[in-house]
């Protein structure tokens, strides 16, 4: 009996296992050309091959910058919080950045709206 016992509680992890890594890989693999949005801390910077590591709903993603926005990820802060837009390419490519606006961390480039730097809009002030 405690031969049984042992091989079902086995088998119920392992059905576990497999059930939470499909739902992993379903979550950050979708069709080529779907935009999604997503708001995360920013983990890594990798400016000079164009990459960097955010935190996604089911672990951690790996996004890659286009060409516009690639000069651009020095001025990005590890730490901030990013809301990305980006665009799933298939696997095994990584997904593209679309656009982004920080939302918190110091840079000189807040907004990215996919070509440029947006620059912030001027406050104004009450008389």
């Amino acid at each position: 009996m405690s031969t049984f016992r042992l091989y079902l509680i086995i088998s119920l992890l392992l059905f576990a296992l497999i059930l939470t890594s499909y739902d992993m890989t379903a979550a950050l693999t979708d069709e080529p050309g779907k935009e999604a949005s997503i708001y995360s801390p920013i983990i890594r910077v990798e400016a000079e091959q164009g990459f960097i590591l955010i935190a996604a709903d089911s672990g951690i993603l790996w996004v890659k910058a286009t060409p516009e926005a690639q000069p651009h990820l020095t001025k990005l802060p590890v730490g901030g919080l990013i809301d990305l837009v980006i665009e799933f390419q298939g696997k095994p490519k990584p997904p593209l950045i679309k656009s982004w606006k920080l939302a918190s961390g110091d840079s000189s480039c807040n907004v990215f709206d996919g070509k440029v730097c947006v620059p912030e809009a001027s406050k104004k002030t009450s008389p």
